[in-house]
């Protein structure tokens, strides 16, 4: 049975604290109490006996009583002081904020005590990087996704709360007044029908010179009401208001008979506007971004426009099927201290990447530039990338790059680029060098490889499932796409449809060319023309006969390593090509066989086969290709006598000889000093040097390694 998912807003403050939950019966927030407390005293008390956390009211009276440590103001300051005195020890502020978090969401244990959390969107005054990283360590803590955490400012959660009430609340602008102890503050949101959504443009305008909060601890009514009147006239000149939002502990009997407000109010509700009092506003306009996300999937019918908030889309351009298109990295309206992305891209013939910064209110477009420097080189489309953009300030973008290789076809090097740059000063136009598109690539949802058979290569990606089949068009097989294949394609990419899709089109009996062409039509990875090209090689192998099909074969247990395999099927391809189809196949094609069953016998060091068929290729094709290869394998059986022959016979010049006996000395040199050379030699000099313990269990992985040639796959 699927647990209920609540909405949840919290404002977390210095002094108290709210939470409000969405009420699906009312189709609104609605509060949430602690201890019969909606405003929460952000307090925490650890016990001295057990070590016990106590949130609220609770800690305030053990603290009290002399049973804990009260602490306060863990909240605020984290940038520049992240750790806070308890008792004597030293705790970080975040860890701090988590446990308040955590026991006082248990309030909402009263309202369902099965219920989870479905989406919890935090509030604070301000938020910088600090605040942001202990937020996004609390939901981590709490065990929520990090799509189903948001934070966001004061200002942002009364734009949400004003915005999300009845259109003709703001059908003109919106004012809040905020009074407490630290003053008077307002906040004017601007309305501009001029864009779709509308655009909100919130401005605060600091009224401490006329109320600064201490006349809270003596209050003169008449003189407080004199003072906020003219306050009220000075922030509504010259604008037209539809409704005044009321906050904060100065406003708590706003309207009531024994309020201060007298004269101001009146002012306040003139023109028939609408003026509300409230606690717990910035609580609710944090469960209405909760609502947002959560039900609604989409984003509210207005525009935020101040300083929390991006104002600039940033994308980079890719191509799909020749087409170009948009991977929007960071979209404007995002707060800047939550845009945050992580992509996977592929380079497709470029070293660099080009950012675009358009904003959406002047359509104005800028360009920034990444350059690549020092880039693994590698084939193209063969360079994944992982792409993680972050925010520093409200305009600072921070950009980290990170090499990916090519799954275990092109290892990663882990290598890192980094750069910033400023939204308010990037460039009109830029110098782009190669191809700007980019391709984006699928995140598989676990690392679990799918083994080629035929060639041993583990893939983890779908682009490396087309990288392999497009260069390894003659090893396509239909029994490559089987159950293990959907499996690993539904459950690890998390692509059900297409696995679903591509088993659809075998059990239907569709060709291959045809099952092969819907899987690569489905992955933004080939171009039209490569797709066309393995689509034609699929198409012309249809139509090979029986004795070139199975040339193909054993030309794939060749190219792979499984060499006994490969020579029972090149003998079995010289039998047909003798005898059945001796007429259907040309000597060119006799001539290739012979050659690839001759490399087959030297990768199994037997020399002398190969020589025996390099010259049956030769005395088919005289070309200089077979001969060079001839003599090669010649001079590794040291047969001299037979080499002067061979050149004689054949009048091959003596100049053109040294040359290919050059050659193949220097094929000799490159394989001692390659990695596979220079294990064999550490094997024969642990022999020499009669440590034969260690020879041993060289001899056995050796063994091991070189028993895979030989295995039937």
């Amino acid at each position: 049975m699927n647990k209920q998912k609540m909405i949840v807003g919290y404002d977390l403050c210095s002094d108290f604290s709210q939470i409000s939950y969405y009420n699906r019966e009312k189709m609104e927030p609605d509060s949430v109490s602690l201890e019969g407390q909606m405003q929460i005293p952000t307090v925490l008390c650890r016990l001295f006996a057990g070590g016990q956390w106590l949130v609220g009211k609770e800690a305030m009276t053990a603290a009290k009583e002399g049973k804990g440590a009260l602490i306060r103001g863990f909240t605020e300051n984290l940038a520049d002081d992240p750790m806070i005195d308890v008792a004597g020890e030293r705790i970080e502020k975040a860890e701090l904020i988590y446990l308040y978090i955590l026991s006082t969401l248990k309030a909402l244990n009263k309202l369902d005590p099965d219920a989870e959390i479905g989406y919890l969107t935090l509030t604070t005054e301000k938020i910088d990087l600090a605040m942001a990283d202990a937020i996004k360590n609390t939901g981590r803590k709490l065990g929520l996704p990090p799509e189903c955490i948001a934070m966001q400012s004061h200002r942002l959660s009364y734009e949400y709360y004003a915005l999300s009430q009845k259109r003709e609340l703001w059908t003109h602008d919106v004012g809040l007044f905020e009074y407490d102890r630290h003053g008077l503050c307002y906040h004017h949101l601007s309305i501009s029908w001029k864009h779709h959504p509308a655009a909100v443009t919130a401005e605060t305008v600091d009224l401490r010179d006329y109320l600064d909060g201490s006349e809270l601890e003596n209050p003169v009514g008449p003189e407080m009401d004199r003072k906020f009147l003219a306050a009220v006239k000075e922030v509504s000149a010259r604008k037209t208001i539809s409704t005044y939002y009321l906050v904060g502990e100065g406003f708590e009997n706003a309207g009531e008979g024994g309020s201060w407000m007298n004269v101001s109010l009146q002012q306040l509700c003139a023109m028939k506007r609408h003026v509300f009092v409230g606690r717990n506003l910035y609580a609710r306009g944090a469960c209405y971004n909760s609502y947002y996300h959560e039900v609604v999937g989409r984003k509210p019918g207005f525009l935020a426009v101040n300083a929390d908030m991006l104002m600039k889309d940033i994308y980079i351009r890719s191509v799909h099927r020749n087409t170009p298109q948009k991977v929007i990295l960071t979209e404007a309206g995002t707060p800047w201290y939550s845009a945050v992305c992580e992509k996977n891209i592929i380079l497709d013939g470029s070293n660099q990447i080009v950012f675009h910064i358009r904003d959406i209110l002047t359509n104005f477009e800028q360009m920034a530039v990444m350059q690549l420097n020092d880039l693994p080189e590698r084939p193209e489309k063969t360079t994944m990338l992982r792409l993680q953009i972050s925010f520093r300030t409200d305009t600072c973008c921070h950009i980290q790059v990170t090499d990916l290789g090519f799954g275990e076809i092109f290892t990663a090097t882990g290598k890192v680029w980094e750069k910033d740059f400023d939204l308010n000063d990037t460039a009109e136009k830029a110098e782009v060098s190669g191809r700007e598109a980019v391709i984006e690539a699928a995140s598989p949802k676990e690392i679990l490889p799918l083994n080629m058979k035929m060639s041993g290569i583990r893939i983890f990606s779908l682009e490396e499932l087309c990288w392999y089949l497009f260069q390894n068009v003659y090893a396509i097989t239909p029994d490559l796409f089987d159950d293990k294949m959907f499996f690993w394609m539904d459950k690890i990419t998390g692509n059900h449809s297409l696995a679903l899709a591509l088993d659809n089109y075998k059990a239907a009996g569709k060709p291959l060319k045809e099952i092969v062409r819907l899987l690569l039509n489905s992955v933004d990875y080939l171009s039209n023309s490569e797709i066309a090209f393995v689509y034609n090689k699929l198409t012309e192998m249809e139509h090979q006969n029986p004795v070139e099909q199975a040339r193909q074969a054993a030309d794939n247990y060749n190219r792979y390593g499984h060499y006994m395999a490969a020579l029972k099927s090149y003998h079995h391809v010289i039998c047909q090509m003798s005898h059945e189809y001796a007429n259907e196949v040309t000597r060119q094609f006799k001539a290739e066989t012979w050659h690839n069953m001759g490399i087959a016998f030297l990768k199994l060091h037997h020399p002398v086969r190969a020589a025996e068929c390099m010259e049956k290729a030769y005395s088919l094709v005289k070309e200089q290709s077979y001969l060079e290869a001839y003599i090669c394998t010649l001079e590794l059986t040291g047969a001299q006598d037979k080499i002067l022959e061979v050149t004689q016979q054949e009048s091959v010049p003596s100049e053109m000889t040294d040359e290919i006996l050059a050659s193949c000395r220097k094929s000799e040199d490159s394989y001692l000093i390659s990695e596979r050379g220079m294990r064999l030699q550490q094997g024969i000099d642990l022999k020499k040097q009669q440590r034969f313990e260690e020879y041993s269990r060289f001899v056995k992985a050796y063994l091991e390694d070189q028993k895979k040639k030989y295995d039937l796959p």
